[in-house]
């Protein structure tokens, strides 16, 4: 049990003496009001000043945010408004708002609060208000007499209790249905309004209490009181804070939110690799493979439009070019060219190759391939938008935790009865490849040779971020390795054809001791961009890319230190926007909801339940397996979310994820996203609706939303008059803005808003509801301090007022990134090779250069004799590294 200690100032204080608060009518001056906020705080860490601080920026809003520590700029009339050359009587905020009630400072126990603003300054305050009709919002208030409010019946942690709009507060929030529920670890009070008070509760609470109201105070000033804590992160914040920033600016202001969803589906026409339950591994084995059926289209096309949401797909031609080519037809792509045109299409190159080496005729030609294939089987595809398989072109500061290369993989590995001192036998081969940090480990292929002059001749294609290759042999099944020969990376490893085959041939020598690594040490260093991937952009005519939004980039490209744009920021990479997707723990080797939840206890279980977790800096392990339920809901959870926060920023996901639809539990996607958008029916009315965008409509809204968070800073500014609303730009070009409450844009959620167009100079603009005229004397009141707040005492493990509520999932699942590949876990697997083959080249589906399934055009051998197995590369996968922080 825990107990909370209460300390409140219970009784107001007040000033002797009056104080002037407007002139008389007969000479009331016009008056103007400033399009700002002000924000104000007793210490800067309170998590409603916090959340306020990131809902304005997050709807663009101008604002002045004030910390009262003491020794700060006293707040006089003078701070807050001024007289104008011609006599206007200029207001410099249109709104107020305070993130704690009295603003309290506390001694370290809690106890003893005080104001952190005097009386004179609460004095001031109250006289601006009153003689501008400016708003107060009081974030989060003690119940008391100063609010309207009796003393609270109730106080403590308030998660899971549920507040119901009231006719006004319908009013007030015109975009809810009606039920806002409190999420675990917010503090508060329940209370009912005061008898005689003209207090009207917008969010009635349990046990008739008011959780949210206006209070109309005597002297004219309007103030909006909430009895209950919150931080950005939590479901009552996301709900309410739109509502209240529209009734503290009366409804006409700098800013605007939209709720986005944006759902890519990446690898569309690839095949996937699978999880594998019983041995809590990926299987690289192609039979194992995920790809979309037919029948997993139409389950997509149905599922579209009961939902009226659509899935982009981020697709890969070459993927259905080899499924073509090895079957005679791929059923695939009829199925989705009778339905095109219900979902977007992205080019993911043609073949998904890795472009972080790649010369700049071969991503030209990736991108361009992609794009024809596309069009000449009708695809309706945008060419100045792309996604790279694995973000690759780009820098990657965060490789991972190690974060390694992937082993090479032997497309031959040719026998021959000449040409070295080999007695026959049998002989296991392998491969790996170094980093400058170490090693990898390696795959196995068994040839055998007759005679006692054999050789064998091996062949391997060049990996990326390698710096040399070693061969290791040994007889076969499990005799000694050997060490038989170094080979350091070409110079020339990537042509404007791929990366090529580096050969060695091995002639018996006798080595030196060594064995490949049990385990992949070949980490990686940050790297630079390739340049030849800017270049190819500009080649292409592409202007919208994508990067993941987990990592943070260079602002010099080719830097691996200096300047950095954070995680989430979009930037500009030669001639195209970065659109920073959200990566998830909807693992690309997983369509089912067994594979998924069996996976994701295996990344987040410690050994001692089963699974591979170790704690670190961004992991923290699961105390018991997690049932399916607490990995849907906490997925729906984080997505819902980033809807919440005026971000149009796609999650991306892969093409398993939406197949297999007829097995049970099947297309894991689907019941993910049902969650959040029956929770977004559950609180949103049919006047909010979901938008989504195109890719390049992403960048687009992205580069206004930050060219908008730059030119607000200072070179645009906006004021009311009445119902005119004049913008300032100070430029020389013209500046878009978001504005709403006007003539711009359409209606969404109650409220006219949209993106206007401001150019040099003065633009005017006419308010949907007029700012209320200089208002008549008001009666002499003296000023009130309002009585402090005090600091909440929040009960241990409920997360706390000032965190995000807690979920069972861990923090690492709740702030997913984009997981590294570990080295392939899998029972090493052998492939026998003759003497003889006849070879033709083929497309393929194989697994590439850091374990990404791609295409690729290889020798196919036929045996001359029975028993030979043929050549080709093992296929492999793309698998995440469990706990293993940001990587591709």
């Amino acid at each position: 049990m825990w107990t909370k200690t209460l300390a409140l100032a219970v009784s107001a204080l007040t000033i002797a003496g009056t104080l002037a608060l407007t002139a008389s009518p007969a000479t009331a001056a016009a008056q103007r009001i400033d399009m700002r906020v002000l924000l104000l705080g007793a210490t800067g860490g309170e998590p409603s000043f916090t959340a306020w601080q990131a809902q304005l920026r997050r709807e663009g809003v101008p604002f002045d945010a004030l910390v009262a520590r003491p020794g700060h700029a006293p707040i006089t009339a003078s701070t807050l408004s001024s007289t104008l050359a011609d006599g206007t009587q200029e207001a410099k905020y249109q709104a107020v708002i305070v993130a704690v009630g009295g603003l309290p400072i506390c001694d370290a126990n809690g106890a003893n609060c005080t104001s952190a603003l005097s009386t004179e300054e609460w004095g001031a305050l109250q006289a601006y208000e009153q003689a501008f009709h400016v708003r107060q919002l009081t974030a989060y208030a003690f119940p008391s007499a100063a609010y309207g409010l009796n003393a609270p019946t109730f106080s403590g942690e308030m998660g899971g209790q549920v507040g119901n709009l009231t006719a006004r507060g319908a009013q007030l929030f015109p975009y809810l249905r009606g039920p806002v529920t409190i999420a675990a670890g917010a503090f508060g009070h329940q209370a009912t309004p005061l008898a005689g008070a003209r207090f009207e509760t917008a969010l009635a609470g349990p046990n008739g209490s008011a959780l949210v109201g206006v209070l109309n105070h005597p002297d004219g000033r309007e103030e909006m009181v909430q009895t209950f804590d919150g931080n950005q992160f939590q479901l009552h914040s996301w709900l309410l804070r739109h509502g209240q920033l529209e009734w503290v600016t009366r409804g006409t202001y700098l800013g605007l939110q939209r709720n986005f969803l944006e759902l890519q589906i990446d690898d569309v026409f690839l095949p996937d690799d699978s999880w594998e339950i019983a041995t809590n591994q990926t299987n690289y084995d192609p039979a194992a493979a995920i790809r979309m059926t037919a029948a997993d289209v139409t389950r997509l096309s149905n599922w579209t439009s009961a939902t009226g949401i659509r899935m982009d797909m981020v697709f890969n031609g070459g993927g259905s070019i080899a499924e073509a080519a090895a079957r005679g037809s791929d059923p695939l792509l009829p199925a989705f060219q009778a339905v095109k045109n219900r979902f977007g299409w992205i080019n993911h190159t043609l073949d998904h190759p890795n472009l972080d080496c790649s010369t700049r005729p071969f991503i030209a030609n990736q991108i361009a391939a992609n794009t024809s294939w596309a069009q000449q089987n009708g695809l309706p595809v945008n060419p100045a938008e792309l996604v790279t398989g694995e973000h690759s072109g780009l820098a990657n500061l965060v490789p991972g935790n190690p974060g390694t290369i992937d082993p090479p993989f032997l497309d031959e590995a040719t026998p021959a009865a000449t040409g070295g001192t080999l007695a026959a036998g049998s002989y296991d081969y392998s491969v790996t490849a170094l980093s400058r940090n170490g090693e990898s480990t390696g795959s196995t292929t068994t040839v055998t040779t007759t005679g006692a002059t054999g050789s064998v001749a091996l062949s391997w294609e060049a990996i990326c971020h390698a710096v040399s290759y070693r061969v290791y042999r040994r007889p076969s099944p499990a005799g000694p390795w050997t060490l038989v020969g170094s080979l350091p990376q070409p110079a020339g490893a990537f042509t404007d054809a791929g990366p090529i085959a580096i050969s060695f041939t091995d002639t018996g020598g006798a080595g030196s001791g060594g064995a490949p690594p049990a385990a992949n040490g070949a980490r990686i260093d940050p790297y630079g961009g390739n340049p030849a991937f800017v270049a190819a952009l500009g080649d292409t005519g592409v202007t919208s890319i994508a990067s993941d939004a987990s990592k943070p980039y260079p602002q010099d490209p080719s830097a691996t230190s200096g300047p950095q744009w954070p995680a989430g920021a979009s930037f500009l990479a030669g001639p195209a926007r970065a659109v920073p997707r959200y990566p998830t723990n909807v693992y690309y080797n997983v369509a089912t909801e067994a594979q998924l939840l069996d996976e994701f206890n295996y990344l987040y279980l410690p050994p001692s339940l089963g699974g591979a977790c170790v704690n670190t800096a961004v992991t923290t392990c699961l105390t018991q397996p997690a049932t399916w339920d607490d990995v849907r809901n906490g997925e729906a959870s984080r997505i819902f979310g980033h809807m919440m926060g005026n971000d149009p920023r796609p999650h991306y996901f892969h093409q398993s994820n939406i197949a297999r639809t007829a097995e049970p539990g099947g297309g894991v996607l689907y019941p993910i996203v049902d969650a959040v958008l029956a929770d977004y029916a559950r609180y949103f009315a049919a006047n909010a609706p979901i938008v989504q965008l195109s890719h390049a409509g992403i960048a687009d809204l992205i580069a206004r939303q930050d060219a908008w968070g730059a030119a607000g800073a200072g070179q645009v500014r906006g004021y009311i008059e009445g119902d005119r609303v004049t913008i300032v730009n100070s430029g020389g070009s013209a500046v878009s803005l978001p504005l709403s409450g006007t003539e711009v844009g359409e209606a969404y959620g109650g409220t006219r808003s949209g993106w206007a167009s401001a150019p040099p100079g003065t633009s005017a603009h006419v308010a949907v509801a007029p700012w209320p005229g200089t208002p008549v004397s008001p009666p002499v009141t003296p000023p009130v301090t309002p009585p402090v707040t005090p600091p909440t005492t929040t009960p241990p493990g409920s997360g706390g007022p000032s965190a995000p509520p807690p979920v069972v999932v861990p923090p690492a699942a709740r702030a997913p990134v984009s997981l590294g590949r570990a080295a392939p876990r899998r029972a090493v697997k052998k492939k026998k090779a003759s003497a003889k083959k006849k070879c033709v080249k083929r497309r393929r589906v194989v697994r590439g250069p850091r374990g990404r399934r791609r295409v690729v055009t290889v020798r196919v051998c036929r045996p001359r004799h029975p028993g030979h197995t043929g050549k080709g590369r093992r296929p492999g996968a793309k698998g995440r590294r469990p706990a293993a922080g940001p990587r591709r």
